[in-house]
């Protein structure tokens, strides 16, 4: 029974993973890439001083936001 259960979730996640690995990404418009931009330089900022007063913890969220931002921007803003 576990055996089944184990086959049936991974063919669920492997069926789940590939779905959507033909569909074409929508770029954004323009202004909202520019938005996108600045809030991964916000992002930088906070987390620099941050960094310098010691805060890592805050440092370590913007910083990952700032890498998160820049993911989404090169996957829907550069052509």
């Amino acid at each position: 029974m576990k055996r089944m259960a184990l086959f049936l979730f991974s063919l669920l996640i492997l069926n789940t993973n590939t779905s959507f690995a033909n569909k074409e990404i929508q770029h954004y418009s323009e202004k909202n890439c520019q938005e996108i931009y600045n809030a991964i330089g916000t992002f930088l900022v906070l987390a620099d001083i941050n960094w310098k007063e010691k805060n890592e913890e805050k440092a370590l969220l913007y910083s990952s936001a700032s890498a998160n931002y820049a993911t989404i921007y090169e996957t829907v803003c550069k052509e």
